[in-house]
């Protein structure tokens, strides 16, 4: 993954054909997105839209019995574990179906979950800029309810009785950065990157960015990072106390094996001490997040409304700079 300085903002560069996988619509072919599609909502015009895998095959759960540490698993290495509408259901699918109920049965008993992405190259390259590209499409309370539903099929990791920890295993980008934040702990490595690029890209932040910044690395820090789209490194994440640990060397393996190092040492200790813990801390951090969602979601849909919406995203995957028109321009 390279990286450059775009102005004060810093763009992350996955490899060309990558890209332009997962951002296959130029602003002059978004037309050609029908809006019978995009009025019956995220999930049918991700299907009009993408031939992904299963979504049963989109995320994976395992749950090691002897340790009682559980791994969630974005399971898409071939667009760099992109967060698709189709993943989102299979994510609140496990943890709202599966692991929350069985939490709280007994019949699962994991006592801490670590959230990674599958293969060496990423955590997560953000989100599925071929669904986003098309919504320009859809008036803006239609997007606002869409991105909602969205932020919520995998903030849905909030509801779990047990702590988080997010294996930040290669770049965490745009909402993969989020969904990173919005876990209890993270760990990465000196490549890792982790970036809120949405200014940069030419829309507001989503998936509870700016709720959960601001609560890991202060308001000061937050607001220079979300305003000029920056890219932390591993270093610098933990300098700033973004991530709890560094893996001693760089490659995925390493990253996820001292993230399940932390995990073990959490599921060691008395397991509801943990889970009331992990239940009152995220009471206070959770004050006021279903509004920020709302707000999130309504600044992005405004976003998708204007004529130089895609013009972030197009610049990126050519590697120039973005021209982005007026703020009185529609």
């Amino acid at each position: 993954t390279a990286v450059r300085m775009n102005g004060n903002a810093l763009i992350s560069r996955i490899p060309r054909a990558a890209a332009r996988s997962v951002w296959p619509l130029c602003r002059s072919e978004k037309t050609k997105v029908t809006r019978a599609a995009a009025r019956n909502g995220p999930r049918a015009l991700y299907r009009s839209t993408s031939t992904a895998a299963a979504a049963s095959d989109l995320v994976l759960f395992s749950l090691d019995e002897k340790t009682k540490v559980a791994t969630l698993t974005l399971n898409s290495p071939s667009t760099f574990n992109a967060l698709t509408v189709e993943m989102g259901v299979a994510f609140e699918e496990i943890i709202a179906n599966r692991l929350v109920p069985g939490l709280k049965s007994g019949g699962i008993k994991a006592n801490v979950l670590v959230l990674c992405g599958a293969g060496d190259k990423a955590f997560s390259a953000g989100g599925d800029l071929k669904w986003l590209a098309s919504l320009s499409h859809n008036p803006v309370h239609v997007n606002a309810d869409n991105m909602t539903s969205f932020y919520r099929s995998f903030l849905c990791i909030r509801d779990l009785q047990i702590p988080t920890i997010a294996a930040i295993n290669g770049p965490a980008i745009g909402a993969g950065a989020c969904l990173a934040t919005a876990c209890d702990m993270r760990v990465a490595s000196s490549r890792s990157k982790i970036g809120y690029t949405f200014a940069s890209l030419g829309i507001h932040a989503g998936m509870g960015g700016s709720h959960f910044l601001p609560l890991s690395i202060g308001r000061s820090l937050a607001n220079e990072a979300l305003l000029t789209g920056k890219i932390f490194s591993g270093d610098e994440a933990l300098e700033v106390g973004l991530v709890n640990k560094l893996a001693q060397t760089n490659d995925s393996a390493a990253v996820k094996g001292e993230a399940m190092e932390l995990a073990k040492k959490i599921a060691q200790q008395h397991p509801l001490a943990v889970r009331t813990m992990t239940k009152s801390i995220r009471l206070k951090e959770d004050e006021g997040l279903d509004a920020a969602l709302r707000r999130e979601a309504y600044a992005q849909a405004m976003c998708y409304a204007r004529d130089d919406w895609g013009e972030g995203i197009d610049a990126n995957v050519e590697r120039r700079d973005p021209v982005f028109e007026d703020y009185f321009s529609k």
